[in-house]
Parts: structure tokens; sequence; C-alpha cells
């Protein structure tokens, strides 16, 4: 095949890991890609690494973020899926890494047919107790569709996609919150299309670090849970004029809401949150409605 493959990294200060990712990527069998990593303004000596693999193979690429523009890995990302200019994009990390047959399979998969993403799998590399293992749910036993994927009976990483890039393009990652930032982009890109393929099968080797899930590590329990409220309330917001959009999503996203604030007992604005609730539910929820009004 001679489609251009756009891979795409964001990297902040992972100096000592990089390497094995590069390396990664230039042991794979299909050898017509760009790898375009986005610095998001490290402070070791990443940005003289990742110099080394430009210098010896133009087919990386070095962007350094603007200080002037958002920082994080959302926007780090969002600036390499705008410089990208293969047919297809691969969105990875910085510290994880492919396997040799990594773009060839998902290139296989989807060109396969009248598809706009592909999905497959990921995991540990370093967790032989295979602590907090990756599950996939129904991925591989259910359609892919807008309600399958925001109602989470299906789910997948960021690292498992490859997506068309014009598809890629028409979407963007959050950059207000950065623990959201899987759940929202594809929330975006299923309701965007749902012409995808899955397949079980094992692409990505990814990084397992202590804290990989405990969302929210350094800070207080009453500022988790309203970080966990803003997950869904944010990305609500986004998505809720798609006219791709179900009711019973919508309604999925704003019980999410309501869960966290009621049983966290969260004292926020919630004068729009109520409103859409309203909306969405009339007077059928009088009960929670109340419940909301008196938080």
């Amino acid at each position: 095949m001679t489609y251009l493959i756009s891979i795409i990294i964001p990297n902040f200060n992972r100096a000592t890991l990089i390497e094995e990712t590069l390396d990664s990527i230039l042991a794979q069998s299909y050898q017509n890609w760009e790898c375009i990593i986005v610095d998001d303004g490290s402070t070791d000596h990443s940005v003289e690494v990742i110099q080394k693999y430009v210098e010896k193979d133009s087919r990386f690429k070095l962007i350094q973020r603007s200080p002037n523009s958002p920082k994080g890995a959302n926007a780090c990302r969002n600036i390499g899926i705008e410089n990208a200019v293969g047919q297809y994009v691969i969105l990875f990390d910085s510290d994880d890494l492919m396997t040799p047959n990594h773009i060839q399979e998902k290139a296989t998969m989807i060109t396969s047919g009248d598809y706009d993403f592909a999905i497959t799998k990921t995991e540990y590399f370093n967790n032989p107790e295979n602590h907090n293992s990756i599950n996939y749910r129904h991925l591989f036993t259910l359609p892919i569709s807008a309600d399958h994927f925001i109602q989470k009976e299906i789910n997948w990483l960021t690292l498992d996609p490859i997506i068309k890039t014009e598809v890629a393009k028409s979407i963007r990652f959050t950059e207000k919150n950065q623990s959201a930032e899987e759940y929202n982009y594809f929330t975006k890109l299923v309701l965007t299309s749902e012409k995808a393929i899955a397949k079980d099968i094992v692409l990505s080797l990814r990084r397992y670090h202590d804290d990989s899930f405990q969302f929210g590590k350094n800070i207080d329990e009453r500022q988790r849970q309203i970080n966990y409220f803003y997950y869904y309330w944010d990305s609500y917001l986004e998505i809720k004029d798609y006219s791709s959009l179900s009711k019973s999503s919508k309604s999925f996203l704003l019980e999410q809401c309501y869960i966290i604030l009621f049983n966290n007992k969260l004292h926020l604005d919630l004068s729009k949150f109520i409103f859409e609730y309203v909306s969405l539910h009339k007077f059928k929820s009088l009960k929670k409605i109340f419940n909301l009004l008196r938080l």
C-alpha cells in the first residue's frame, strides 16, 4: 500500500523513554509514515533526543508548542493533527511501544472497506501481575455506534484507532479538561461517523505506571469528584447540538452528572445544568429536580 500514515505523539519530559517509542516506529514493517512529535515545553533534554531522530530520518518531524498556545497533551495532539499530511492518522504516546506490524495491520483494516476509523487493542508490556487490566467491555461483540460508546458499553484507548485524516481534522481534543481526553474526543468521532471496524488484536504496548489509573491522584476527594462531573458535563456541552446525538445518550450524560452531584453534595453553579436537565426530562423527574435545587 502507498498510503502515507501520520503518527501524532505529544511529548513532555520523556527524554528517558521516548527513544524506545521512536525505535518501535523505526522497526515498523510498513514504512510509508511520518511521525509528528509535538513537544509541550519539556524542561529535560527531550528536544535534543528527538532532534537526533529528526536528523537521522526525515520521516520524523519535531514541532515545539508555542508558549502562547494552550499547554497539555490534548493541545499538542490538536497541533499534530493540524499538521498531518497523510491520508490516515494514528495517535500515540511518548512512552508506549508499537508492535512491528502495528501500522501494517491498521492500514489493512481501514482500507478493507468503506471505513472512517478502525480500532485494535492495547496491553501492558511491563505489568506481569496484570494490575488494572484494560477492559474493552463489549467492543468486539457490539456494533460500534455513538450510543454504545457514549453510554460506555464499548470503549477503547487513544492508542487504538487509525482514523481518516479528514475526519480527524474535523474534530478536536478538548483543551479544557485533560482528564476527559479520550472520552471527549471519541464521543465526537462516533457522532461524526459510525463507519468503523474493530479487531481483537494487540498492536499497542502500553507502559504501566503506578498512578496509571489514579485519576486526580494528587488532589482531594471533593476536587476529584468535581473533575468527574466536568468530565461528563463539558463533553455534554460540546456535543449536545449534534443532530446524531440520541436522547438516550443525552440522558446518560446528564444522569452521570446528576449522580456525581447528588452523591457528593457538590455545591456548584448548577443553573445551566438544571436548565438542560429540565429541558430533557420535562417534569418526569420532579424528585431529582428538587434534589438539584437543594444542592
